[in-house]
């Protein structure tokens, strides 16, 4: 059984493919691929990496 990140529930919800990624569970697209680059480029992304227990936020 892999190990599941606090955010787990929300990428499922939002429609994440998920893989094992050194025994966790995690998030590697949310479909389109080109479709995720360009709302990104246009908007925000945000990468998971609460598996390695380390969380920054910045931003205004």
């Amino acid at each position: 059984m892999t190990k599941q990140t606090i955010l787990n529930e929300a990428h499922r919800q939002l429609g994440a493919r998920m893989v094992d990624f050194g025994g966790w569970d995690m998030p590697v697209n949310y479909g389109s691929q080109i479709d995720e680059h360009h709302e990104v480029r246009k908007s925000v992304g945000m990468f998971d990496v609460s598996h390695m227990t380390v969380v920054d936020v910045n931003g205004a």
